[in-house]
């Protein structure tokens, strides 16, 4: 496997509040923008040459600036709208049997090598899918005891007994991507082609997040400091209190000033240039991004804080994202239903499963303020102001 094809195209309708527009794969968590973590899965598959697929190409050039020496990148104007538009404008590479990667899908380098090496066995198409309990969201695939896909749906519109998510990675093959130019629908070029020929299925059973909704943010952040050393790492340019604490493992990176009597609990982040106040109060599961300022007495946990946001002096949040450039000003509370630290990742679960926000935080929009005092309810949204995204 030499070559893969990126679809990167859309801000995503489900987490617009953030993207403000953007490519929703360039939305940072842990100091990388999502289609970072898929090119450096890529690249530990071996895989040097990619095509990104995307709306936005200009987008994309901090991406392919940052990645030049280590990969040579095609970028393609999407041809259309929609996915089959995008699979289509890549068809001569699909069709030569390039990894197929949805660029706002993560998971560990050994989900994507699943289906590499299913295809190096079979030599049939392959695609990867996930055991997630709402398949509404992510397409239905269902296998039959052989492990062979016998069928697809991609938009189902009610639970499927027995079925799969579709995990966005696949091989495909010439005729499949015929069937899908002809048929101009996934699912129904999937199911004709399962009719005559066999495709495999990959099935990934390690964590798994397709980035479309502010809740897979938190998600995404989740699995990610998880894999955190023990140890911390902080940059020799970071600025560190005499008498703050930071309890490990903590990334923090250059630029960074953490002021008197500040705590931070890891597993956590502070990016570069980051302001932590006097007092304030990081606990575990807490990603802020560059250029932010967090206030004196702020406490946060399971929150994600994204570039060149403040929260001011005296707030709360918790299981909260908050969008780029969002002013949170003072004593700012959101209110949970449940205790993070002891919920966790299962009150995301419960979320996804039941397409509610009642047991998480407050998603605060690109741009967005949020007034003094204000108190926020669980799963409420502030839609932000996109000028200057």
């Amino acid at each position: 496997m030499r070559k893969a094809v990126i679809l990167a195209g859309g801000a995503g309708t489900g987490i617009k509040i953030l993207t403000c527009g953007r490519p929703k794969v360039l939305l940072k968590v842990l100091g990388k923008a999502v289609i970072e973590y898929v090119l450096d899965a890529l690249l530990n598959l071996g895989i040097k040459r990619v095509t990104i697929v995307t709306d936005k190409p200009k987008e994309f050039e901090s991406v392919t600036l940052k990645y030049g020496k280590l990969m040579e990148f095609e970028i393609r104007n999407q041809e259309g709208e929609g996915l089959v538009a995008a699979i289509l404008t890549a068809a001569d590479e699909l069709a030569r049997n390039a990894l197929l990667v949805y660029g706002d899908t993560l998971m560990p380098t050994e989900g994507f090598q699943g289906v590499v090496n299913a295809f190096m066995a079979f030599s049939r198409p392959v695609i990867a899918v996930v055991p997630e309990e709402d398949v509404s969201l992510y397409g239905a695939v269902t296998l039959t005891t052989d492990g062979r896909v016998k069928s697809f749906i991609e938009k189902p519109e009610k639970y499927i007994e027995g079925a799969y998510a579709f995990g966005g990675v696949a091989i495909l093959d010439k005729e499949l991507v015929e069937l899908i130019e002809s048929e101009g629908s996934l699912d129904r070029a999937i199911n004709s082609y399962v009719g005559r020929r066999d495709l495999m299925a990959s099935i990934w059973s390690g964590w798994w997040v397709d980035v479309g909704y502010p809740w897979n943010v938190l998600e995404a952040q989740y699995y990610l400091l998880s894999e955190y050393v023990s140890n911390s790492v902080i940059s020799r340019k970071a600025k560190i209190a005499s008498t703050a604490i930071i309890e490990g493992p903590v990334v923090i990176e250059e630029g960074a000033q953490i002021d008197h009597y500040a705590v931070i609990k890891g597993p956590a982040y502070i990016g570069r240039n980051v302001l932590v106040g006097t007092h304030a109060f990081i606990r575990p599961y807490v990603g802020v991004e560059e250029d932010t300022t967090i206030g004196s007495y702020v406490e946060l946990v399971w929150s994600t804080i994204e570039p060149e946001a403040t929260i001011g002096r005296g707030s709360f949040l918790g299981f909260s994202v908050v969008g780029e450039r969002a002013v949170i000003e003072s004593n700012v509370i959101t209110k949970l239903l449940v205790e993070p630290e002891s919920e966790g990742i299962r009150a995301i679960k419960v979320v996804k499963k039941r397409k509610q926000y009642t047991k998480i935080g407050a998603f605060i929009g690109y741009g967005a303020r949020v007034h003094a005092g204000k108190v926020l309810q669980p799963g409420e949204h502030v839609e932000g102001v996109c000028n200057g995204a």
